[in-house]
C-alpha cells in the first residue's frame, strides 16, 4: 500500500489537475469528449489512491528503490499509454514528460533512483537535495545521476517539463566497448550542468530521433543504441568543458570537502565515525572538520549523520525490513541504540517516522 502521506499528495495533485482543466475547457473550449476524458483520469487517481482500482489488489510491498517499473505503476493513473516512459532491453526513455516526477514522487522524502540516467529540464525550475547535497535547476539544464543516487525532491512545480534516458549499468559496456566517457566511469556520483543554445539544439535533436526509432514497430535496436552512444557523449563533453572551466578553480579547501562528501556518501550507511573519514583523506579529525565547517557551515560529523538517518529513512519508509533489521544493515550495535540515534537526529522514533 503507497504511504498514507504518498496518497494525500497525489489526491491534491488530482486536484489541482482537475482545476486547472476546468479553466483551460472554459477558456479554450475544448472538446466535451477530452473533458471527460481528464475527469476519468481524475477519478482514476481517486479510486487509486483509496486502494479500490479495478484489477489490482493493494497491499503492503513497497520497494525501497524507485524502479521504472514503480514509476510507470504510480503514472499509470495520470498518464495515457502513449505518454507513458518507453521502456526497452537495457533502457527507459522520457520524452516530453510533464511533471512526471511530481506524479511519481513525494517531496520531501528520500529514494534511491537504480540506473544511470541523463536528463533535460525543458521547464521549470526544480529543488533537490542529490547524495546529501541541495541542488537546484532551471530550464536548461542537463542533468546526471549515478546508479543508486539518493535523490529527494524539495520543490516540484506543476509545470515542469522533462526528457531523458535511463540506462541499465549492464548496458554501458556494449555502447562502449572501448571504455566509458569521464562522467559515467564510476567517479561522478551527480551533475547537474547549465548548458548553451547549441548543446540543448543537439540533446533535443538526439531525444526527437531517439522517440522516432522507438515508436516504429519493431524498432531498430541498433539505432537506438547509436543514438543513445551519442547522447552520453554529448552529456560528457559538456561536462569535461565545465570541469576545465569552472567559474572559479576550486581551492584546496573544496577539493577536500568534495573528496568527503563523496566518501560520505558511499561509506556512512557501515562508517558512523569521523576517524574513518580522516584515515581516508590522510589527514587528522581535526583538519578535516575545521576544513569541512570551513566550507559548508556545517559539522563533518552532521554530514555523516544526515547521510546515515537519509539511508534508515529509505529503508523505513519504502522498504520492508524491521527496525532490527535495518539497525543491523546501518552497522549499529543493537536496535535500542539505533532507535536512540534515530530520535536524537529527527525528534521521532523509526517506528513514528514509518508510520507516520
Amino acid at each position: 500500500m503507497l504511504h498514507h502521506s504518498f496518497r494525500l499528495h497525489l489526491m491534491a495533485q488530482n486536484y489541482a489537475v482537475l482545476v486547472t482543466s476546468l479553466l483551460s475547457f472554459t477558456a479554450n473550449k475544448c472538446s466535451f469528449s477530452s473533458f471527460l476524458r481528464l475527469i476519468g483520469v481524475f477519478m482514476g487517481g481517486f479510486y487509486y489512491l483509496c486502494g479500490k482500482k479495478k484489477g489490482r489488489v493493494m497491499n503492503n510491498q513497497t520497494i525501497e528503490t524507485l524502479t521504472i517499473e514503480e514509476i510507470r505503476n504510480r503514472l499509470s493513473v495520470h498518464i495515457a499509454e502513449p505518454d507513458m516512459p518507453i521502456t526497452e532491453d537495457g533502457f527507459t526513455m522520457l520524452y516530453n514528460g510533464r511533471n512526471t516526477f511530481g506524479l511519481a514522487v513525494v517531496a520531501h522524502c528520500p529514494y534511491r533512483l537504480p540506473g544511470i540516467r541523463i536528463g533535460l529540464l525543458k521547464k521549470g525550475e526544480i529543488k533537490a537535495t542529490l547524495n546529501l547535497l541541495e541542488r537546484s535547476a532551471q530550464s536548461g539544464t542537463l542533468g546526471y545521476f549515478c546508479d543508486g543516487t539518493i535523490f529527494q525532491f524539495d520543490q516540484i512545480p506543476l509545470e515542469s517539463e522533462v526528457e531523458g534516458v535511463v540506462i541499465e549499468p549492464w548496458l554501458m559496456d556494449e555502447l562502449f566497448p572501448q571504455g566509458v566517457p569521464t562522467m559515467f566511469n564510476g567517479q561522478v556520483k551527480d551533475a547537474l550542468m547549465s548548458a548553451n543554445d547549441r548543446d540543448i539544439a543537439k540533446v533535443e535533436s538526439l531525444y526527437e530521433s531517439l522517440m522516432l526509432v522507438l515508436k516504429d514497430k519493431p524498432y531498430n535496436r541498433q539505432a537506438a543504441l547509436a543514438i543513445i552512444t551519442a547522447l552520453c557523449y554529448v552529456y560528457n563533453e559538456c561536462y569535461v568543458r565545465a570541469a576545465e572551466h569552472p567559474a572559479e578553480s576550486p581551492s584546496r579547501q573544496r577539493v577536500v570537502f568534495d573528496r568527503f562528501i563523496a566518501l560520505v556518501n558511499e561509506h556512512a550507511k557501515s562508517e558512523h565515525n569521523l576517524a574513518f573519514y580522516a584515515d581516508k583523506l590522510c589527514l587528522s579529525q581535526r583538519y578535516l572538520s575545521r576544513v569541512v565547517w570551513q566550507t559548508s557551515g556545517v559539522y563533518a560529523k552532521e554530514w555523516i549523520d544526515r547521510a546515515v538517518i537519509t539511508e534508515a529513512k529509505v529503508m523505513l519508509r519504502h522498504g520492508e525490513l524491521t527496525v532490527a533489521a535495518i539497525s543491523e544493515a546501518l552497522n549499529f550495535p543493537n536496535p535500542s541504540f539505533f532507535n536512540k540515534y534515530f530520535k536524537r537526529q529527527t525528534g521521532q522514533t523509526p517506528l513514528a517516522f514509518r508510520n507516520g
